[in-house]
């Protein structure tokens, strides 16, 4: 397979971490959003911050995390690093895959069905057990997804659980010399 050149490889790398920075900041925003409902004071208000949120969801978060996903891919094939060859790297796909797989079927749908929610029911949509469980759950899981795309963050600057490289002879004899 042909490997990418190393100034194709630095672009790559920075659109990856650019749109890694971007999806992290937006769950970020998406989740601090959400704490300003006690200051929401009428139904088109409340029902303007569900429309915010969805756009910034469908608009930012969503086509970042998808970036995310694709240079990730191209990174993987067309690089020394491959799919499999790192515990890290595997940790990072899981995570990534998993993270968009909850977001498509669990947190996207909930975030619209509040946006439809607000608009007929208003301001008296705080009341609505249904709202107040998709907000509720809604805030959790994005909280638990924004802290999971930190940490990987941290393990793909870190690399914890990198392979080793086999032992030369040299340390092998350190290893067992006796004093």
């Amino acid at each position: 397979m042909k490997q990418l050149s190393s100034i194709q490889i630095k672009w790559l790398k920075s659109i990856h971490i650019i749109a890694a920075g971007v999806w992290i900041t937006t769950g970020l925003v998406m989740f601090f959003l959400q704490f300003l409902n006690d200051e929401i004071k009428s139904g088109g208000e409340l029902y303007l911050m569900n429309k915010i949120i969805h756009f910034i969801d469908m608009q930012i978060l969503v086509p970042s995390a998808m970036i995310c996903l694709l240079t990730g891919w191209i990174y993987s094939q067309y690089t020394k690093w491959g799919y499999f060859k790192h515990s890290w790297l595997i940790f990072k796909w899981i995570i990534t895959v998993l993270i968009i797989t909850l977001g498509t079927i669990y947190s996207g749908p909930w975030i619209s069905s509040m946006v439809d929610i607000s608009e007929k029911m208003g301001l008296e949509a705080l009341n609505n057990e249904s709202y107040l469980w998709f907000d509720k759950s809604q805030l959790i899981m994005g909280a638990g997804m924004t802290s999971t795309l930190t940490l990987t963050i941290f393990i793909s600057i870190f690399k914890p659980w990198k392979s080793k490289k086999k032992n030369t002879k040299n340390d092998i004899k350190a290893t067992f010399k006796f004093h």
